[in-house]
């Protein structure tokens, strides 16, 4: 008796210390759900997104008002952006559940109270290009506030790199406006990277876009729907960093690559500065490529 006790001591002393993120291959059980998907056709010149459809959309903005940069919900408290959406003496403000910016509707303002920049960061080559804000307060998730699904056992990098058609969404500029009033998506095909402007593209960046359609926003993502325990969930891919310039390929910010920096920052605000080890996967993700949603089972 006295050994099982010792041994449950033992075991809750180790979920102290090594917190599981999400229970399963993400980092939040709760992430990527939204309203009720439609398989139609995927999207190539861009749409209004509907309503709930991208609930961990984040808008970044001055105190002001002034809209900075577009970001994801990735857990209650922390949202992801890009590194170059920090400016010097300016307060960010993220909005949650945002749809269309002139109707006030179920939208929330959270106050930031700690912002990460990646420690190499480099503002000429866009290398490093993420952050991490934290929120004042923890987020009570809703229909149009969820978190988005990060992906953080790099043993599955390899199939998420072969997806090759992503969707991306945010606030950037369209036909006739400088930037939209409501939110957009549109899907974007990845890219050799000698299609990029520049042509230098670095490991943990890849090349997404073309001259028909591309995503005129920054520090929002590109994921993809996946199938997972026969559940639809959306997974962030990257983080748009250079596509100011629109109807062009741009170079995105690998999450993957950067899942080091992200893990240590959420389990550092979870209390735990130690970054748990990574475990094999249950099962080796199968795709379907008669379906246009990869499966991970």
């Amino acid at each position: 008796m006295e050994i099982v006790v010792i041994a449950m001591a033992f075991i809750l002393l180790l979920l102290a210390v090594f917190p599981l993120l999400g229970s399963t291959q993400f980092l939040d059980s709760a992430c990527g759900t939204q309203a009720p998907l439609k398989l139609g056709p995927r999207v190539v010149n861009g749409k209004v997104a509907s309503r709930n459809s991208s609930p961990w959309m984040a808008f970044l903005h001055t105190s002001s008002n002034q809209f900075i940069c577009g970001g994801t919900l990735i857990s209650r408290r922390l949202v992801l952006t890009a590194a170059h959406c920090f400016i010097p003496n300016t307060t960010i403000v993220v909005r949650l559940g945002e749809f269309n910016r002139r109707l006030k509707g179920y939208r929330e303002e959270h106050q930031v109270d700690r912002t990460f920049q990646h420690r190499l960061y480099d503002q000429n080559t866009h290398a490093n290009d993420i952050a991490l804000l934290r929120l004042l307060s923890n987020v009570v998730y809703k229909a149009s506030i969820r978190p988005i699904c990060i992906m953080w056992d790099v043993s599955w990098k390899h199939h998420i790199d072969s997806i090759k058609v992503l969707t991306g969404t945010g606030w950037g500029r369209t036909e006739s406006m400088h930037d939209s009033s409501e939110l957009r998506t549109l899907d974007i095909s990845r890219q050799p990277s000698k299609m990029c402007a520049f042509g230098s593209v670095l490991s943990n960046q890849f090349c997404a876009g073309n001259w028909n359609s591309n995503l005129c926003d920054t520090g929002g993502p590109v994921g993809a729907m996946v199938r997972y325990r026969n559940a639809y969930r959306f997974v962030q891919v990257g983080i748009a960093i250079t596509n100011q310039r629109c109807q062009r390929p741009s170079v995105y910010t690998d999450v993957m690559g950067h899942i080091d920096f992200i893990r240590r920052i959420f389990l550092s605000q979870n209390g735990n500065d130690r970054i748990q080890s990574t475990p094999k996967p249950d099962k080796e993700p199968e795709f379907d490529w008669n379906n246009p949603y990869p499966i991970l089972l």
